[in-house]
Parts: structure tokens; sequence; C-alpha cells
């Protein structure tokens, strides 16, 4: 099959290359002309994930020429994204296309998940997330790695299964599309302030306690906007969250060591280079919690030191002196 695999940073290129290894002929689109060329010129993705062949890949900053014929389309362009880039898709891909989002986050301006943003162009029987613990340079260099297929049709779902398995990568279907896309948005926000922890030197006592807290957090959440709380328990939620509060290959918990060790939001962004979803999905949990009356006492303290600048040690305090309560 055709696969057009749109958004070249180290996702997109993880993506590409493992359809690649599968057999499938791939297109990877990248929107900036120079960067195409350059990827083509050097046969790989020197600027985020060097050492992973392209040369079996066609790359171009023509979405038309990457679009046509394609049965499979996989984004990996960050959420703000997503909205614009779905009407030029919509125009120019084939008829029966579906669509794979391996986009992680909310959208900073209206809080919409991926499945919201790309529901104008395709319908349920045509959308899949994926989502699960996939840091992109283990699943390019071959480790061992599982993930989940969330589609609202189960045939949809095996169909993507079968596109991305393979021995060294393990895919489940799940049928829960609001859970698998929460999971894998919210555990971003968590990401952040386990990287903080990391930035203070706080220890393993605080980390832990501000990701199993926050995880009860994102589960309250999800299911409230109808989510299955087991879908939190799987590799989408948990799974995922474990994966990017520990790796010094997450973009968001990157971002979080830098901001604990005295970083500025902005000058933090600069350095991971790459979109780190946490910082916009932030605000818009805190939108949603708004509308379903869920408490998210860790992402308010977050948000504040995020964009109003609050000291650490004041959100620390506000969060070990609340009021007592039951687990």
């Amino acid at each position: 099959m055709i696969v057009a695999v749109l958004g070249a940073g180290s996702w997109g290129t993880a993506l590409a290359h493992l359809a690649s290894q599968n057999g499938h002929k791939v297109r990877l689109w990248a929107r900036e002309r120079d960067f195409a060329a350059q990827l083509k010129n050097d046969g790989e993705n020197a600027r985020y994930l060097s050492g992973v062949s392209l040369r079996d890949i066609a790359v171009s900053a023509d979405l038309a020429s990457t679009l046509r014929g394609a049965s499979w389309i996989v984004s990996a362009v960050p959420c703000a994204g997503v909205p614009a880039l779905a009407e030029q898709v919509a125009a120019l891909c084939e008829r029966d296309a579906a669509l794979i989002s391996g986009t992680k986050g909310l959208h900073p301006q209206s809080g919409a998940r991926s499945a919201q943003m790309w529901g104008q162009s395709f319908d349920a029987a045509r959308y899949v997330a994926l989502s699960g613990p996939n840091l992109a340079r283990e699943i390019a260099f071959g480790v061992p790695t599982s993930t989940v297929v969330a589609s609202k049709q189960d045939e949809t779902a095996a169909r993507a299964q079968e596109l991305f398995t393979s021995r060294q990568f393990r895919v489940y279907t799940n049928t829960d599309l609001l859970g698998v896309e929460l999971g894998g948005a919210l555990k971003n926000v968590v990401a952040i302030a386990a990287g903080i922890c990391d930035g203070l030197g706080f220890g393993d006592n605080a980390k832990a306690a501000i990701m199993t807290r926050h995880w009860r957090e994102m589960t309250r959440l999800a299911v409230a906007q109808g989510a299955k709380e087991s879908t939190l328990f799987g590799l989408s939620g948990i799974g995922d969250l474990f994966a990017t509060c520990a790796s010094p290959h997450s973009r968001n918990h990157s971002l979080g060591t830098k901001l604990g060790r005295g970083e500025s939001l902005e000058q933090a962004q600069s350095e991971v280079a790459q979109v780190a979803e946490g910082v916009h999905t932030t605000r818009a949990a805190l939108r949603l919690s708004l509308q379903c009356g869920v408490e998210l006492p860790v992402t308010e303290q977050l948000a504040a030191l995020l964009f109003e600048k609050r000291d650490v040690s004041h959100a620390v305090e506000a969060l070990m002196g609340r009021q007592g309560c039951a687990e």
C-alpha cells in the first residue's frame, strides 16, 4: 500500500520508517521545501532523528503528490497545525483514504481532540488514533514497543493494526477512541510536572506522588467526558504516562526539567526545539474541567507555573497544604 506520512519531525520520521520496514511504499511530507530537500539529499533526518535511513522513503514538500494514490494517511503534526492541514488534505486525498492520527494533545485555542479536528474530513469509518508509550527513537531503532490503535469501527482499527504490526512493534486495538485520545494528551501535562520534580532534584518520592495523583486527575476528567476508566489503565493512559515521565527523550519531560532548573518557558521551549504538547494541553484540560466540574489541583498549579510565573515553592506549598481527604 501507499502510505503518506504528514510531518517530518522525530515522530513522523519514526512512523514513516516503521511503515517502510513493513514493506509499504511510504511518502514523507515536510512542510518546508528546504528541509524536504535536505532530507532527500542526506538520506536521514539529522535534525530530529539521526541515524535512521530515509533512502527507501520518498520525501517531498508537495502535499498533493504525497497524498496521490495513498490508501493510508498518517498525521504526525502538532495539534495547532491540524485544522488548516485537515482542510488541505480533504481537498487533495483519495476519497476512500483512511487517516491515522499520531498527534497527542488538545488544540491550544479550542481544546479539540484530533478526532474532532479531522472529523469534518474523515468519518468514523476512516479515522484511527494511534497512542501509547512510543518514544520515536526507540521505535526507529527496533526496540520492542507496544501501542494501541483506536477507532469507532472495529474493522478500521484492525486494518490499522495490520499496517503497523511487526516483530518489534506490537499493536493492540480499542474502540474507546475518546479515552485513547484523552489519555495520550493528558499524560503530557504530568510529564512536565515530573520533569520539574527532576529539575529541582526533589527525588523519587515527590515524583511518584505527582505522577500518581495526576493520573487520578486525568482519569476523572476522561471519564467525566465519556471515556472508559479501563482505557486509562492501558497503553495510552498509564503506559504512556510511565514512559513520558521517565525518559530523557520525552519532549514534555525535558521541558519540565529545564523549567525546574530555572529556565523560562520561552527558553525551555526554544531548547527542546519540537512542540511539547503538554503546554497547550494544560490550558485545554482546565477548560474541560470547568465544563464538567472536575477538580484538577496538580494541573491548576502547573498552569500557574507555566503561565502566571508562580514560584515553584508556592505551588508545592499549595498542593501539600490542601485539606486532608481520603484517597
